[in-house]
């Protein structure tokens, strides 16, 4: 097999935002320098897809509606494994649940529980009867990897306000520091030479520089799926 012939493989992106008298901030990671991808770089926390993302008894554990996963994300089925492993990923690298009533202890054992189990994450909300906050993403955009690179992604990329009172604790492993940076400030570092970024963060960061509040970003950026009634 040649480096063309790299299986494309589907993963979600999420970008948590906070307001700052800066304007919006975004949460960023360096991703571990020994990595295969994009090694060294600063990203927003992400990966692929789990097989045991796509389980239809997730829709217990969110306020998704299948149908409206699947539309918004232009797909036939299991729209909803996206919203699941944006969220997922964004416990196992930055140590932050999105779920309803969710707190930083509860987090950090969310955390420490996917560290051990990688695939049971469903499990964990199972036992701790936690309803993820799925209605918080709204979809923003759609990336596949070019060819010649060793591993190829076709990812989909979410907006999330960031919940308060959790802080986020990077997993020391695929990623190895964390912080808020205006999409300004992540530009400049990146022209000064002392961020790598990719070409899909900056583009991103690109079109979240625009705006002065969260609200106003979260307003006129993404697309929110339906919640599923009651």
């Amino acid at each position: 097999m040649t480096i063309d012939d790299v299986a494309i493989e589907p993963a979600a992106t999420i970008i948590l935002l906070k307001d700052s008298r800066q304007g919006p901030k975004v949460l960023m990671q360096q991703r571990n320098p020994e990595a295969v991808f994009v090694g060294g770089a600063w990203v927003f926390p992400g990966g692929k897809l789990d097989p045991h993302d796509r389980d239809p008894a997730w829709l217990n554990y969110c306020d998704l509606e299948p149908a409206s996963a699947n539309a918004v994300l232009g797909l036939p089925e299991n729209g909803h494994a996206y919203w699941i492993a944006a969220i997922r990923e964004l416990v196992e690298e930055a140590g932050i649940l999105l779920a309803h009533h969710a707190d930083n202890r509860q987090a950090r054992a969310a955390q420490s529980f996917l560290q051990q189990h990688p695939s049971d994450f469903i499990q964990f909300c199972v036992q701790n009867k936690v309803q993820l906050s799925t209605g918080g993403l709204q979809y923003l955009s759609h990336w596949i990897t070019p060819k010649g690179n060793p591993k190829r992604y076709d990812t989909r990329f979410f907006l999330c306000r960031w919940p308060p009172g959790q802080e986020p604790r990077q997993d020391d492993h695929e990623a190895i520091a964390t912080g808020w940076v205006t999409p300004a400030d992540a530009l400049a570092r990146y022209d000064t030479g002392q961020w790598q970024l990719g070409l899909p963060t900056i583009a991103t960061l690109r079109q979240l520089a625009r705006y002065d509040t969260v609200d106003e970003l979260l307003q006129n950026e993404g697309q929110a799926a339906q919640a599923k009634k009651r």
